[in-house]
């Protein structure tokens, strides 16, 4: 695209050039150049200018990042510039005639070729600095990925250890519920190695996985509200990018370790459009706790995963209050 439209503009310079040559000499009451000495001057500039041109063009890799090859290339430069204004003024002086010596004839002859030669090297400049560009963000997107996949398989062990014991428990005395339990256990297992690898997932999914974490979470308690979970707003239709909030829900399960406390986890998902409203507060039973995710995931890698994700347009508000520990965060859906 480049190419061609260097091409074009050249070719209309030339045409326009011709054209100037033409106006001025008819102001003066002379001939200018016709329509065909336009076309036969096109048809011989472009060949031999596409033949400078691209000599500048291609050998560009021989010179970068070679200061003493660029040097080399500047004195070539001059010694012809030499070989053209020497002879021609040599000779007006010899033949003691200045006017023999026209500076006009020697720049007509000398700035195209410097056009050519200047345009094919900037035009492999630029194009070289496209490749880069395009290499270095290939590269930061890989290393991106590589990323994300290396924070997926920080997931916290304890809750499936916790899951398989407590399961092992039931399987004698309720071994319908165990059974009921262990499948949804299958569920987010299969959900954390296979369907989370998309970069956006629907929402709905999300949320599923997530009301199945939380039933296997009851399993520790016989309080029936010690969980408190909602969803307001329509779900369908959006996309998220996977197990961003989980990190948050784990914490909180695993400081609200009174399992009496009415509403000890309260989790909340408000959906408005194409904005989605996170929050998950619990309650810790320690004073002293000040450290929410102490031997946890952490709070910075967390940060780095949003990050990573959303490229900071998400709002993320952590407060650690006396009794309860808040998560606030709000990031843009896209739709399915």
């Amino acid at each position: 695209m480049f190419h061609l439209m260097f091409w074009i503009f050249t070719s209309l310079l030339v045409i326009l050039g011709f054209q100037l040559l033409s106006i001025t000499a008819s102001v003066l009451g002379g001939k200018g150049p016709s329509i065909k000495d336009n076309l036969t001057a096109l048809l011989i500039a472009l060949p031999i200018g596409a033949c400078i041109f691209y000599s500048s063009y291609f050998p560009l890799h021989y010179f970068v990042k070679r200061t003493s090859r660029f040097i080399w290339l500047s004195i070539v430069y001059i010694i012809l510039m030499l070989v053209f204004l020497i002879p021609p003024a040599i000779l007006a002086i010899r033949a003691h005639s200045a006017a023999k010596f026209n500076f006009l004839d020697i720049l007509i002859i000398i700035f195209p070729i410097l056009y050519f030669n200047v345009f094919g090297f900037l035009f492999k400049t630029f194009i070289e600095w496209i490749k880069d560009r395009k290499i270095k963000a290939e590269l930061e997107k890989d290393k991106i990925t590589s990323q994300l996949e290396l924070l997926k398989s920080k997931i916290n062990p304890h809750f499936l250890f916790n899951t398989l014991n407590n399961i092992d428990v039931l399987i004698q005395e309720k071994p319908n519920k165990a059974s009921e339990y262990l499948k949804k256990l299958s569920e987010i297992l299969r959900f954390m190695l296979y369907e989370s690898n998309e970069d956006k997932i629907p929402l709905n999914k999300e949320i599923e996985y997530i009301k199945k974490y939380i039933d296997l979470q009851k399993i520790r308690t016989s309080n029936m509200d010690f969980v408190k979970f909602e969803i307001n707003g329509n779900a369908d239709d959006k996309c998220v990018a996977p197990m961003i909030f989980i990190q948050f829900i784990e914490n909180a399960f695993k400081y609200a370790t009174n399992k009496k406390i009415e509403n000890a986890v309260n989790i909340r998902f408000d959906i408005t459009g194409n904005s989605l409203s996170f929050y998950c507060s619990n309650h810790k039973n320690l004073p002293d706790e000040n450290n929410q995710d102490k031997n946890g995931l952490g709070i910075d890698l967390i940060k780095q995963k949003l990050d990573l994700i959303y490229q900071k347009t998400y709002k993320l508000d952590i407060k650690n209050e006396d009794n309860r520990y808040i998560v606030n965060l709000e990031i843009q859906l896209d739709d399915h």
